[in-house]
């Protein structure tokens, strides 16, 4: 309707008077030097004439060319550093501080557009931003960006960050209270108080709202609640973490993280045992009155295993006779060191075995002979060799 009226007291459509607008500037912009000159001339009045147009503006500013009184009309300076703007009237660049206060950042003829944080451009002045959203640290004019401390940000406002004045157990509160509690604690005079004792026994010290997080003293924490080591892993467990038994009461031992009998509380040999005697011995040894017997002790010293009757082997040289052990050499003779029941089965160093499964001396076929077997020498000593068809050692 207004643009309609303005058509019609004028005679042109507002296309009309831009167009208008865009060729006068053009105009203007090429006759500017002689506009300038005819100023000088005093043919507009120039030169300070009493009409006001001025191209002598020094005392405005340097840069001012064209003036109207004391306002500038024409200047040269076209940009302004950051944090000023351009004054046309004064042909200055003027500091954002100096018109619209000290908390301006950036600005225009028009007014401030940017304030330090914590404030926002209102018009031709900074104010705080908690006067427009209460408790903002920063914002600008639409919006809150960040909040003070203990404050947190929630749909554009800010609201009390209640894990950061109370406790992570705090859910809900307002400035100086908490008002809700996650399970396990209680609201006790505007804080959370652990309920976790309550809920799952004297030995929890931190819980959530299903289980136990924490216990204390010899306690372990075992699916969500307070266990003993005993209870977890028998009685004889003194101590423990939450997958196995660590240490045992006196006569028992760990094995695999449980508590087994200590079998060398009734004798250091005692292989298997109950809980009141040993049942079987290590190898050398045999259960005999409740002890374990070694087999040296009961059937001499080179008896290596036995019963509780006899000796049933001996150890290297000896052998088994009538429930004894009796040497090798007794038995077949002096060189013999090794034997079954019935004959050596090897001799020492210069006999062999002969055709009776005894020992002989090898010097029965030549006195430099150290090796024979019935009826052959088989080796010679050192710096000798064998005539195996004479059975003689001869000098090389």
């Amino acid at each position: 309707m207004l643009l309609k009226n303005v058509k019609a007291s004028l005679g042109f459509s507002l296309i009309e008077l831009l167009i208008s607008l865009i060729v006068i500037s053009c105009i203007t912009a090429a006759f500017t030097p002689i506009i300038t000159k005819k100023f000088s001339s005093g043919v507009f009045g120039g030169g300070g004439g009493s009409n006001g147009w001025s191209d002598e503006c020094k005392d405005i500013s340097a840069d001012c060319k064209l003036c109207y009184k004391d306002n500038c009309i024409m200047c040269s300076i076209e940009s302004c550093p950051s944090g000023q703007y351009r004054n046309l009237a004064k042909c200055k660049c003027i500091d954002c501080s100096i018109d619209y206060g000290t908390d301006c950042l950036t600005c225009n003829s028009d007014g401030c557009l940017s304030c330090k944080d914590g404030k926002y451009p209102n018009g031709n002045t900074c104010t705080n931003c908690d006067t427009k959203y209460p408790n903002c640290a920063t914002c600008d004019e639409t919006k809150c960006k960040t909040c003070k401390t203990n404050y947190k940000l929630v749909n554009g406002e800010c609201v009390p960050d209640c894990t950061k004045l109370f406790s992570s157990s705090c859910t809900a509160c307002d400035i100086d209270n908490c008002t809700a509690c996650t399970g396990g604690y209680d609201l006790i005079n505007g804080r959370c108080v652990a309920n976790c004792p309550t809920k799952f026994g004297n030995a929890c010290t931190s819980c959530t709202a299903t289980a136990c997080t924490g216990c204390s003293g010899n306690y372990i924490l075992s699916n969500g609640s307070c266990t003993t080591c005993s209870a977890k892993f028998g009685s004889t467990c003194t101590n423990c973490n939450a997958n196995a038994c660590t240490a045992c009461s006196s006569g028992y031992k760990l094995s695999n993280g449980t508590c087994i009998i200590d079998c060398s509380r009734f004798d250091n040999n005692c292989q298997s045992c109950t809980n009141s005697s040993c049942t079987t011995c290590k190898s050398g040894y045999v259960l005999k009155n409740g002890r374990c017997s070694s087999c040296s002790s009961l059937y001499g010293s080179y008896c290596s295993s036995c019963s509780t009757t006899s000796c049933n082997s001996c150890s290297g040289g000896y052998q088994l006779s009538s429930g004894r052990c009796v040497s090798c050499s007794s038995l077949f003779g002096s060189g013999c060191s090794s034997c079954t029941s019935s004959s050596c089965t090897s001799c020492g160093y210069g006999y062999g075995v002969d055709c009776n499964g005894s020992c002989m001396s090898c010097r029965f076929f030549d006195s430099y002979c150290v090796s024979c077997t019935c009826g052959y020498c088989t080796g010679c000593a050192s710096g000798y060799e064998l005539l195996s068809y004479v059975q003689m050692c001869v000098k090389r």
